[in-house]
């Protein structure tokens, strides 16, 4: 399965990567070494030492450089090689090692693993309320054996909290359920409004149980599978009477064919100071995406295999709207990509 190589794929959380902690991951088939500088900027670099091909991430950081653990070459951030550990050894003109184009934007760390001069950062979607100072953050990140498109096909048609997150959200008001789409250019927002019903288990906390309210579900998605939750709670018929508001990301980062990276951020205003809050988010994140949608995406993954799931002949819902758009976006975008050359063509040395 190709994969979009002009485009930004989150790789990390920012505090991930520390002056004293490098990072590898697997973007798009390419591995990566994400380090930082000791400015605190960061770099990346195609995780292989050219010599013996060993992981980069087997050896260790000195100064702004990274040695391989095997016969201690060092490659600068730029992917050359800057040091022999043999004084007066010849380095030969081969031993170098790709580098990308890195951002740290909002509190995450995103690479391009195309074309280096086709790299805009301001491509990257906006999660700038991750920034706020009157927000409260907590997130994480989860590995799925499962193709990145069927989780952002999951966040768009957010009809399945009703059936896979029951005991945390499922509501009364369904059955009255309305959906729609909206798409501005190759940005794809989708709306789920659960009418006139009362709030769900996870929200009566902060919540009078006895109200009946609207509840809106708002998500947007931007290439490659970039997705940002506004979930909205508002008195019935009035959406001007905003009791709620909650803001998420949701960034799908693909790993390999059937496997993925899932790093999510529930961004709060209230209880800004409160580490219960911040325990029972992370309560209702580990059981809704490690044990009820992994689970469920798992299963799919393991049916589907190697095959594309459009040329299954899905049995088609009004829900899977926003999904079919992106999906259909992303790959108008892949197919008309120009291609790239293999960067792990085997080099002869002299």
């Amino acid at each position: 399965m190709p994969f979009l190589q002009n485009t930004w794929y989150m790789f990390g959380h920012a505090h991930e990567v520390t002056t004293d902690s490098f990072l590898n991951r697997t973007i798009a088939d390419v591995d990566l070494l994400v380090y930082r500088k000791t400015d605190g900027t960061l770099a990346a670099l195609h995780d292989l030492c050219p010599h013996r091909f060993v992981p980069l991430h087997k050896g260790k950081q000195i100064g702004d450089a990274i040695q391989c653990g095997y016969h201690g070459l060092e490659f600068g951030s730029d992917g050359q090689c800057v040091k022999h550990p043999v004084t007066g050894a010849q380095i030969p003109k081969t031993a170098c090692v790709q580098s990308y184009p890195v951002v740290e934007r909002d509190t995450l760390i995103w690479v391009w693993p195309g074309n280096a001069d086709r790299a805009d950062a301001s491509l990257i979607p906006d999660y700038s309320f991750l920034t706020q100072p009157d927000r409260r953050n907590v997130g994480g990140y989860l590995h799925t054996l499962a193709n990145y498109q069927l989780s952002s096909d999951n966040l768009l048609d957010l009809s399945h909290v009703q059936f896979v997150h029951s005991s945390m959200q499922a509501s009364e008001a369904f059955e009255r359920s309305t959906f729609r789409v909206e798409q501005e250019g190759e940005e794809i927002t989708t709306y789920l409004t659960l009418p006139n019903g009362l709030p769900p288990p996870l929200y009566r906390t902060m919540l009078d149980p006895g109200t009946p309210l609207d509840i809106t579900f708002e998500m947007r998605w931007n290439l490659p599978s970039c997705i940002r939750l506004r979930m909205t709670g508002t008195a019935v018929g009035k959406p001007e009477e905003q009791l709620f508001q909650t803001m998420s990301a949701h960034v799908v980062s693909p790993e390999t064919a059937s496997t993925s990276h899932y790093f999510y951020i529930n961004s709060r205003t209230t209880d800004l100071d409160n580490p219960e809050a911040d325990a029972t988010i992370r309560n209702w994140q580990e059981q809704g995406f490690t044990q009820e949608d992994k689970p469920m995406l798992e299963a799919q993954q393991r049916y589907i295999g190697d095959r594309d799931l459009m040329s299954l002949n899905p049995a088609g819902l009004k829900t899977d709207a926003g999904a079919v758009r992106a999906r259909r976006i992303l790959a108008e975008r892949i197919a008309n990509e120009p291609q790239i050359p293999d960067r792990l063509d085997t080099r002869s040395y002299a």
